[in-house]
């Protein structure tokens, strides 16, 4: 009956007959369903025939008959208007949705690259795994970090890329030079931006390369969003009576051959400025990329008079505390804890 069919339309349409009954039940066909069971992606080259087309689309079953598409589309006379492509076609489409994408040119390009920056990451961190995913090459990534011509153009005031790489899954659909890479990622910056936050953090006495140092110390002390307000008041408290901050992500970010293991020697070394055990103040650079929490909480410090905080055992929260007995007493849990651990 269906091969009946496909020789009476093909006879009407030849013949340039207008036949309605043919017309409706071609129309009929474009907008069923089509067999397509998972997303298909077409590349449409110039110069293909419609036959082509059709049998190909039949052969990746988005289609289930070629001739009933090829009648089709010359009896709407459009094919002139098909452009070249890839395009995405979604499970299930009808030859009516096929085509009008092929139409509208609704054409996208698949993604090539796709990484994400952690929040926290520091700018060596991002250049190593952008050399990783073929972005680059190591070397001239690293010295992108301090290059000040390139961190003018970017509009970063500081003499470092670090902290204003904003943490975030990115993906391409052409490989970027490192270059146009790390631009995204720093436009990305300035986009999340809170606005008016420059002026903000200025009414509480602070730069914005100042600000987002702070907002990069809060996201490497620790992971949680609830304790973000509560670092930051800790961290104002001590700013504002002139006492060293004593936060070890810093201290370790100022130690170029760190290897994990953070020593006696490392906490009194003064030629280390990122030392905020010996060092008052906010260290002189940002020490990782601040996500938007952090950088949101340099502005909402909490106001529960809190003055130290230390990991809890086998944690990754703190206990925070506003006496030095008290915090003398979290101290001695952590490190009785952690000496067990280390005779197991």
């Amino acid at each position: 009956m269906k091969q009946f069919l496909k020789l009476l339309l093909a006879l009407v349409l030849c013949a340039g007959i207008v036949a309605s009954t043919g017309w409706y039940l071609l129309s009929n066909w474009s907008q069923v369903q089509g067999p397509l069971p998972e997303e298909l992606v077409l590349e449409f080259k110039p110069g293909t025939k419609l036959k082509e087309l059709a049998v190909h689309l039949q052969n990746q079953s988005a289609i289930d008959d070629a001739d009933m598409f090829v009648m089709w589309v010359r009896a709407q006379r459009n094919y002139n208007s098909f452009q070249a492509g890839t395009y995405k076609i979604e499970p299930r489409s009808s030859p009516s949705t096929i085509i009008s994408k092929l139409v509208k040119g609704e054409s996208f390009e698949p993604v090539v690259l796709t990484y994400t920056i952690p929040e926290g990451f520091t700018a060596k961190q991002v250049m190593e795994r952008l050399a990783a995913q073929g972005v680059g090459h190591i070397v001239a990534n690293l010295n992108l970090i301090n290059d000040k011509k390139f961190l003018q153009s970017l509009n970063i005031p500081g003499p470092r890329l670090e902290g204003f790489i904003f943490p975030a899954t990115y993906s391409y659909t052409v490989i970027p030079t490192a270059h146009q890479a790390v631009k995204n990622m720093v436009d990305t910056f300035w986009q999340k931006l809170p606005k008016d936050y420059e002026q903000a953090v200025k009414t509480k006495g602070l730069t914005l390369y100042q600000a987002i140092t702070f907002a990069s110390l809060i996201e490497l002390e620790t992971k949680h969003d609830e304790e973000k307000s509560l670092i930051s008041e800790v961290i104002w408290s001590r700013l504002k009576d002139g006492v060293p901050l004593a936060i070890d992500a810093a201290v370790i970010y100022g130690i170029a051959d760190y290897n994990g293991d953070i020593k006696t020697k490392h906490l009194k070394d003064p030629e280390n400025p990122y030392n905020t055990r010996i060092h008052k103040g906010l260290p002189p650079t940002p020490i990782g990329a601040p996500g938007t929490k952090a950088i949101e909480a340099v502005l909402t410090p909490s106001s529960l008079k809190y003055y130290f905080y230390v990991l809890k055992p086998g944690d990754t929260r703190h206990y925070f505390s506003k006496s030095l007995k008290e915090h003398n007493e979290n101290v001695k849990k952590y490190v009785e804890w952690a000496r067990k651990i280390n005779r197991r």
